[in-house]
């Protein structure tokens, strides 16, 4: 009986003491994975952690900037333009004129884009641009640099000034694209895949322009002036910031004061 309660006894401790030492174990704590801002995503856009420009990605581009609305928009807008300046002027002003010129520009777009869809493909390249304060490779190397700064020297003037810095990073990322990863710090390659657009939508207008207009030279000319609009691409992702914010100045300076005083 001595021994039935003295068991008892024990279990009711053992009962009483587990609540305790589970309450007095460590809980261990899960390293959440590294949130990043992914070039080309939405710069607020913290749930996205997978960088890589996938083909599913890579074919909506495509097909929207190429084929579709984006597509027709352009050509619509730059025939009109190039109905204002007949060119080419064996075209007449006509609406016949007009619709060659549109024809010839959608041909080029969607030459342009299946040539670099094809070639990125296969280069697995990410051509999105980025401004360079958003480059993982900048960030990559100022983190590195903040390492380096003797302990208490929390100076940085020296990587505050990069206004050249920028108007390089524009043209580089314009002449390289980077390969695809998931982490979107890829090695910088050179565009291959923009180069082989921007000949390939000139080349694209051959059957379209007539026989003047098919000559080396003017098909120089017209990929120049393709990839002309991709440097344009770039600098606007590079100070699109600075000129809407100039723009905006302009125009609130202009604007009437509503009270009556002067503007």
């Amino acid at each position: 009986m001595r021994r039935l309660r003295a068991a008892i006894l024990m279990l009711l401790y053992a009962a009483s003491a587990s609540p305790a030492c589970a309450h007095a174990q460590a809980i261990p704590l899960s390293i959440p994975e590294t949130v990043r801002v992914c070039p080309g995503a939405f710069p607020t856009d913290l749930t996205q952690l997978d960088c890589r420009y996938t083909p599913k990605q890579r074919t909506l581009d495509f097909v929207t900037g190429s084929v579709t609305d984006q597509a027709g928009l352009s050509a619509v807008v730059y025939g009109l333009g190039a109905q204002i300046i007949q060119s080419p002027s064996e075209w007449k002003r006509t609406w016949y004129g007009y619709g060659q010129r549109v024809g010839v520009r959608y041909t080029q777009t969607v030459g342009k884009g299946a040539a670099q869809y094809i070639t990125g493909l296969i280069l697995d390249d990410d051509p999105r641009f980025l401004a360079y304060n958003n480059d993982p490779g900048v960030i990559r190397r100022r983190q590195q640099a903040v390492a380096r700064l003797p302990a208490g020297d929390t100076t940085l003037d020296r990587m505050t000034h990069d206004g050249w810095q920028r108007f390089g990073h524009a043209w580089y990322d314009v002449i390289t694209v980077r390969r695809s990863t998931r982490s979107g710090d890829g090695r910088r390659i050179p565009a291959f895949s923009r180069f082989a657009g921007e000949f390939a939508g000139a080349y694209a207008g051959y059957p379209w322009y007539p026989g003047p207009e098919n000559k080396f030279p003017q098909v120089g000319e017209r990929a120049a002036g393709a990839f002309g609009t991709a440097v344009l691409s770039s600098f606007w992702t590079e100070y699109h910031t600075e000129v809407t914010g100039v723009l905006g100045a302009i125009l609130h300076r202009n604007q009437p004061n509503k009270a009556g005083g002067n503007p």
